[in-house]
């Protein structure tokens, strides 16, 4: 049947037999003369049985989540009467007569068209860069036509060395320095970039999918977030400790102020962790703590054995940045290579060796009690350690899965194979050090991306759930930390050829919010709840949870903006 043959009454239809229909949600009506029960199981709960949903007396409606394709069965007193698969739509109306289908497969009707979920994502979008281009073409009239000295006056300041650990990048003096500004702002504003996107997706991502954190295995946006910001401080770190070095300065007091940023920056986590908690439920590790845990180490192993001075023989000149930094690879791989072999050999008790699934449901189907098996070894050491009552309590898992013990994504073991993501930036700054043509920084960036791509895919034989190590944020897995840091230096190239090489782009307000990086996600953590950071929508759309999580995320913008116009720069 043709779309055009039904009603278009999809966005005003939003309950289902009396209930009102939340966004991704769907209804179905079942037609039927006798009693059955309904079956049904998401495909995003990998492997997992059939579970039933609803019993019905006579014919009614059920509410279905639309957040994957939903395997069913129907059922009555002699057996099962039909299954199927079917993808079904957000506000979506549809009708499963019992008495038309056939003996093994029941395909639901249309009745009512859905709502085009994706359109106001669309819609942002042009607005932004409407907004965007219409700021950039008054700005440019008032510079050359209406107000020239003005906007030098006020505007056009000269933004070198504003406060954050972006530093200038200094060379030998025997070696011509390119064109270029002292200052990289592309570093800044890929940090910038990266707090946006954390806290947009903090706030809830407009409640879609892909701005949610996948519920196992997988990857979506919002899971490439964390990782981008651990490069980044990776940058940071090498920029920060190499203009320190070079002024002198003993490794062991450089060691000292990074141990104390890095205890700073777990402590300030703990706290966010204790808001209206009691001490028994303080969730103690976090954000904050996985980044301070993996700044000391990498930043343990530049102190130790970074170079202060380039080795500039023309004929090692391609592999320079290998050279400068081949002691903090091979700390750090094996570091990795200790993580991977207890994930892979140790088993939990009761568990399977080298299992690393949600628990809960997942396989059981297969004869298997994985039901308290959450996390693999991984798990079991964050419970054993840290204690069920300290970790994190929710995640989309739980409620696919049917999980009862707590899982933190930010957990101990997931530190080692995080080193992977914050060496990796380290090194795209060892690149920028090491070379100062901009076509020579751009194609080892470019490389590298390609290595760590090919890599991680390879290990998770590039698929969802295959490999011998799936692409997992939840447990930090190898293959993810390789796949999010072939992005970053992807994204690095693409902001230093834009911004720094053609200087076609100021990175404007993205450039401020990475000076204060630090210190506006800690504001957001606290007030993300709080008008006007939070707005509470009855009843809301896509659309609604999608403006209102975008102005939150605006406002802290706003925020970066004011602070960089006043200079206050905050950094532990």
């Amino acid at each position: 049947m043709s779309l055009g043959k039904f009603e278009n009454v999809g966005a005003f239809i939003r309950s289902c037999n009396g209930t009102t229909l939340r966004y991704d949600q769907a209804c179905l009506q079942i037609i039927t003369s006798e009693e059955i029960s309904f079956w049904s199981q998401y495909e995003e709960c990998e492997g997992c049985k059939l579970l039933k949903t609803v019993e019905l007396p006579i014919s009614g409606g059920i509410v279905l989540e639309t957040l994957s394709p939903l395997r069913y069965a129907v059922k009555n007193g002699n057996g099962q009467i039909c299954n199927g698969t079917y993808q079904f739509c957000e506000f979506g109306q549809y009708s499963l007569n019992l008495s038309e289908v056939t003996k093994t497969e029941c395909l639901p009707r249309m009745t009512a068209e859905p709502d085009a979920a994706s359109l106001p994502i669309l819609t942002a979008v042009v607005i932004l860069l409407s907004m965007a281009t219409l700021w950039y073409i008054v700005k440019g009239i008032g510079k050359r036509i209406i107000a020239g000295r003005l906007y030098a006056r006020y505007f056009a300041r000269e933004d070198n060395e504003l406060g954050s650990e972006t530093r200038v990048l200094t060379t030998e003096a025997s070696v011509p320095r390119s064109p270029t500004r002292s200052r990289l702002r592309s570093l800044d504003i890929f940090r910038g970039f990266a707090l946006a996107l954390m806290i947009f997706v903090n706030a809830g991502g407009g409640g879609y999918g892909v701005f949610s954190h996948s519920t196992w295995n997988g990857l979506t946006v919002a899971d490439v977030v964390f990782p981008w910001f651990a490069f980044a401080m990776g940058q940071a770190l090498v920029l920060s400790l190499n203009a320190r070095l070079r002024t002198s300065l003993p490794r062991l007091t450089a060691l000292q102020q990074v141990a104390r940023r890095s205890l700073l920056m777990s402590l300030a986590g703990v706290v966010l962790g204790s808001v209206n908690v009691s001490w028994t439920d303080v969730r103690l590790p976090g954000v904050l703590q996985r980044l301070a845990a993996m700044y000391f180490i990498v930043g343990a192993l530049e102190c130790a054995f970074m170079r202060t001075s380039q080795n500039i023989t023309p004929g090692r000149s391609l592999f320079r940045d290998i050279a400068a930094g081949w002691q903090q690879w091979l700390a750090t791989l094996l570091l990795v290579a200790v993580q991977i072999c207890i994930t892979l050999t140790v088993a939990a008790p009761g568990c399977p060796r080298g299992y690393a699934g949600p628990g809960g449901l997942h396989l059981s189907d297969h004869g298997h009690n994985l039901e308290n098996c959450t996390g693999g070894i991984a798990g079991y050491i964050d419970r054993l350690i840290l204690g069920e009552s300290h970790l994190y309590q929710k995640g989309t898992f739980r409620d696919v899965y049917h999980t009862r013990l707590p899982h933190d994504p930010e957990g101990l073991l997931g530190i080692l194979s995080g080193l992977l993501v914050v060496q990796a930036g380290a090194h795209a700054t060892r690149i920028m050090l090491a070379y100062n043509h901009a076509r020579a920084r751009i194609m080892r960036w470019v490389f590298w991306s390609l290595v760590f791509g090919v890599t991680g895919g390879a290990l998770a034989m590039f698929s969802r759930n295959g490999g011998v190590i799936p692409i997992n944020k939840n447990l930090w897995s190898v293959s993810y930390c390789l796949v999010t840091a072939a992005l970053a230096f992807g994204l690095q190239a693409v902001l230093y050829f834009l911004v720094d090489l053609k200087m076609k782009w100021g990175g404007r307000p993205l450039y401020y919010a990475g000076q204060n990086a630090l210190f506006l996600y800690i504001g957001s953590e606290l007030l993300k709840r709080h008008f006007p950071l939070h707005v509470h929508v009855p009843a809301a759309t896509h659309a609604q949870l999608l403006a209102t999580h975008a102005a939150a995320m605006l406002l802290w913008l706003a925020v970066a903006v004011a602070l960089h116009r006043k200079r206050i720069f905050i950094t532990l």
